[in-house]
């Protein structure tokens, strides 16, 4: 009965934000480094956003209000911490704000690996993190492209059920479900109830693993050749770890509310990089080493994390006395 009213519930709102949007939403395709999704299913009711999904370097940003609002969770906004905390029917707190890769879940910190972004005004944060720490399971639907959320119920531990059986069927691991129910062991009791709908992050081991795999898949081979060429023309004769950094540089302000949110508005951005400014970039062809690169940074490895911008000392002796250097590779210095 509870499942009946819930879905009620969702097709009249969905019906409400069909009238009021209409159907001219286009859909942008999710492989891209940089695409707007316009729809998605709560359970089997397909719903039309007010505000897009924002797929942007392997991550699905999500517009948290209207999130939470879709999904029946309360939502709570401090604007002196700039904090956003939403709730479930179930307990679980959720709690991160803008700028920051740090989320918290029941009172633990975790760092997601990627950052919750604002966007003219509007908190986003990656979907299926706030999906999965609401016990929302995400999945896809092939044909349309769109992502799927389902509001999941809690698991009844049945005869013979071990935590090991249990994550498998569920797409987790144990140790996420221990993390997940704050378990000190693998002991189950029959009639036991567990919230089987784990964030990756919380196991940290799988998260990196998955993230990586899904940053990969998600390449643009323009993007990557574009930003193999700046790696080329920034640091073709510094080493490879000099190359990944001028990579990890660009990514690092792509994921900067302070730069575009498109890889080449950050590399083509007036008066930041003199290769693309003049326009030698065009012409370079990236070696490969710097295509290696320019992949590992798109997939996610960074070995300057927090670095904007670079410089050669040699060249300006000057800065070099006046900022606070991160790491030094090469004949460059990163800060």
């Amino acid at each position: 009965m509870k499942l009946i009213q819930r879905l009620t519930r969702i097709a009249i709102l969905a019906l409400a934000l069909f009238v009021a949007l209409g159907t001219g939403a286009a859909f942008a395709s999710a492989s891209s480094t940089n695409s707007k999704i316009s729809t998605l299913y709560i359970a089997d009711v397909k719903v039309e956003l007010n505000l897009s999904l924002w797929t942007v370097g392997g991550w699905t940003y999500a517009p948290v209000k209207e999130l939470a609002d879709l999904m029946r969770w309360t939502l709570e906004y401090d604007g002196e911490s700039g904090r956003t905390t939403i709730r479930n029917d179930l307990g679980d707190v959720l709690a991160f704000k803008a700028g920051s890769s740090d989320v918290a879940l029941n009172g633990r910190t975790y760092d997601i690996g990627g950052t919750v972004r604002l966007k003219d005004g509007v908190t986003y944060a990656p979907l299926r993190v706030v999906a999965e720490s609401m016990h929302a399971s995400v999945g896809w639907k092939d044909q349309e492209k769109v992502a799927v959320l389902q509001q999941e119920e809690l698991y009844t531990v049945a005869a013979g059920d071990t935590l090991w059986r249990i994550a498998e069927a569920h797409d987790t691991t144990a140790a996420a479900l221990k993390a997940r129910n704050g378990l000190p062991d693998e002991a189950l009791s029959v009639g036991q109830q567990l919230k089987v709908v784990a964030p990756e992050f919380l196991d940290p081991d799988v998260s990196e693993q998955k993230a990586t795999a899904a940053a990969a898949e998600a390449i643009d081979p323009d993007e990557l050749t574009l930003l193999a060429k700046l790696v080329e023309a920034e640091a073709g004769s510094e080493p490879y770890a000099g190359k990944l950094a001028v990579a990890s540089v660009v990514m690092n302000r792509l994921h900067n509310d302070r730069y575009p949110d498109t890889l080449r508005g950050v590399i083509y951005a007036p008066g930041q990089f003199s290769p693309a400014g003049n326009g030698s970039l065009e012409r370079e062809t990236p070696s490969k080493d710097s295509l290696k690169a320019a992949k590992a940074a798109l997939s996610g490895e960074n070995n300057v994390p927090g670095a904007l911008s670079f410089f050669n000392p040699q060249l300006e002796p000057g800065k070099a006395k006046r900022v606070k250097a991160i790491k030094k590779i090469g004949h460059h210095v990163f800060v």
